[in-house]
């Protein structure tokens, strides 16, 4: 019997790779992705990023981004996760909307967004460094 999409939330909240392995999450992203209701683990996938800033998952997270990126209204969660815990993959999320020509996040200015970013100091460097390098990217093409 196929797993509900709360199923499946609570076992990607639950996930830790083992020895650099992660391709029990990318199992289970296959799952919620076939299911009705992918948009109502929006945190869950969020958490990922959170509890793993500076990493991609050996390739993973880039399925967490697309995958998000393609249910509608993820932006509201995007701000707070990237407001609360910035990661390196909500950090793009942000630029590539930016980018977009989409300017606020979630209701919220998205330059604004990754400046916040670059100014705290709590942030993991590696965070701050790509938020920094996007920022100056977005504001050279405006």
């Amino acid at each position: 019997m196929a797993r509900t999409s709360a199923e499946i939330a609570a076992a990607i909240d639950e996930f830790q790779p083992v020895d650099g392995e992660w391709l029990g999450l990318d199992e289970l992203l296959e799952e919620l992705f076939q299911t009705e209701s992918p948009e109502s683990t929006l945190g869950s996938l969020f958490r990922v990023f959170e509890r793993y800033p500076t990493d991609d998952g050996a390739g993973v997270f880039w399925g967490i981004l697309h995958g998000v990126e393609s249910i509608p209204g993820y932006e509201s969660h995007l701000a707070r996760s990237i407001q609360s815990n910035p990661s390196e993959f909500s950090v793009i999320m942000v630029h590539r909307l930016l980018n977009s020509g989409i300017e606020e996040v979630g209701g919220i200015d998205g330059q604004s967004l990754l400046e916040d970013v670059v100014q705290n100091q709590s942030v993991p460097e590696a965070v701050r460094t790509t938020a920094q390098r996007l920022y100056d990217k977005h504001r050279k093409s405006t």
